[in-house]
């Protein structure tokens, strides 16, 4: 029961490292994705350039879209993560709570065994203690 315990624990505690992952690549993403809407409304957007430089910019957005790509993928894979870790830790949880009720059940019968051999023994008492005057 205590291996199990522990086994319950340990999940529960990589479930919760696999969340605080996700909420950081879900932080960045968010970040990314603000920076890209802040440039592509940029005041350079129509503005007079020369090709080069609207070709930077254009390189620019490019890479950003990529990094804002990239990011939505480590978004997914944790998302992915947490779900195999949640799956986990409740498969852990439900054998831990099974057998806790097995556990509770064996102590329960055994009290129940207990309870009644005193009775048993009680009920005996004065037949074994009954002595004839007369």
């Amino acid at each position: 029961m205590a291996l199990a315990s522990m086994e319950e624990r340990s999940e529960c505690i990589e479930m919760g490292k696999s969340q605080r992952e996700l909420d950081q690549a879900l932080g960045r993403l968010e970040e990314l994705t603000s920076y890209r809407r802040g440039h592509s409304n940029s005041p350079c957007v129509g503005a007079s350039y020369s090709a080069l430089r609207w070709h930077d910019y254009q390189n620019f957005l490019s890479r950003l879209d990529q990094a804002v790509n990239a990011q939505q993928g480590f978004v997914l894979n944790g998302e992915q993560n947490v779900d195999a870790h949640r799956n986990r830790w409740m498969a852990k949880r439900r054998r831990l709570d099974s057998l806790q009720r097995v556990l509770e059940r064996y102590h329960a019968a055994e009290d129940s065994q207990i309870e009644r051999a005193l009775q048993k023994e009680l009920d005996e008492l004065p037949a074994k203690s009954d002595i004839y005057y007369g």
